[in-house]
């Protein structure tokens, strides 16, 4: 009986190890088939006006089409070649700033094989563009080189892709600013019109100037070609700060070019307030007055805490990256 279980265990033992062996061995198979897929990890939308870079994965294939289809039409089809043995390819592809191109499209690529035509889909959502300006020169705090340029904010979004404003402190000396549309280089810059407030994309057009040194709220409409200046100050309102919510109580801009930052030492009382600017709570039918959460201001946000009475320093951040705040008790 014991010489019965030692040959079991040499036999279990040479088993394994002929097993092991046989794992060890690297065996390689070629796919016969003529294939063309698109990497799932191509992106599965893209914005107008952008580039989509796509994956594909081929085998026995020379060339094949690629498509990007919308309600059964081609928006664009390009045949493509491939070099030598290539097994994993990308390209990239713009995509025009068209809006008929926005929705539900697909990727599509064709290809023959065992006779026949065969194509395969990857479903893409094409998304509007979120359009670009920035604001440059030696009067602002971006001076004159492009690639420092200030990006500005759609103010109107619901209604207009085209219009633009920032606030920021500019200064008669350093010549003046202007507007770019990339923040590449200075072709299509705009600069001042034939006369005050308008505009012209040239790139010989004139500097945009100020007569004061101040804290703006600069504007810009690309398609009307107008620029709007205005001189603005900011305050705090609301049942917790001392003018109530009839009046604001004004803050002090602290800094000059590239700064943002306006300040308040105020005597609070439990309750609740807001910022706004040039005491007003719209101006030209948009809210001119800023609330919500203190990391993420919002135009015409919620009404912002404050949960005790008493000494607080109030910091307000206009920077280009996103509106901010600090309200910290003393």
């Amino acid at each position: 009986m014991k010489t019965h279980k030692i040959y079991i265990s040499l036999m279990t033992v040479m088993l394994l190890t002929m097993g092991w062996f046989t794992s060890c061995n690297k065996v390689e198979h070629e796919i016969d088939d003529a294939i063309v897929s698109i990497n799932e990890a191509t992106a599965n939308s893209v914005q107008l006006g952008q580039t989509l870079k796509v994956g594909f994965i081929t085998n026995r294939v020379s060339s094949f089409q690629f498509s990007v289809v919308k309600d059964g039409n081609a928006l664009m089809t390009e045949q493509i070649t491939l070099e030598g043995n290539e097994k994993i390819i990308s390209r990239e592809f713009d995509i025009p700033n068209d809006e008929s191109w926005t929705g539900d499209a697909l990727l599509q690529v064709s290809y023959d094989a065992g006779g026949q035509r065969i194509e395969k889909t990857q479903a893409l959502t094409i998304l509007e563009s979120n359009p670009e300006m920035f604001l440059v020169g030696g009067s602002t705090g971006a001076g004159w080189e492009p690639t420092l340029a200030t990006p500005m904010f759609l103010y109107n979004a619901a209604n207009s892709k085209d219009q633009f404003e920032i606030f920021e402190y500019i200064t008669v000396a350093g010549d003046g600013f202007k507007f770019l549309p990339t923040n590449t280089g200075w072709d299509n810059a705009y600069g001042i019109g034939g006369s005050t407030g308008t505009l012209l994309q040239d790139g010989d057009a004139g500097n945009i100037t100020v007569t004061e040194d101040a804290f703006y709220r600069v504007r810009m409409d690309a398609e009307a070609l107008t620029y709007d200046l205005l001189k603005v100050t900011w305050g705090i309102i609301g049942d917790a700060t001392p003018g109530g919510w009839d009046n604001s109580t004004n803050m002090t801009f602290d800094g000059g070019r590239g700064t943002y930052t306006w300040k308040i030492t105020a005597n609070l009382a439990q309750g609740e307030m807001k910022f706004r600017y040039n005491n007003a709570w719209d101006i030209d039918g948009i809210p001119s007055n800023l609330g919500g959460s203190l990391s993420n201001l919002e135009w015409g946000g919620g009404n912002i805490a404050i949960e005790s009475a008493g000494t607080y320093n109030i910091e307000l951040n206009l920077s280009p990256a996103g509106y901010t705040a600090k309200v910290e008790k003393q």
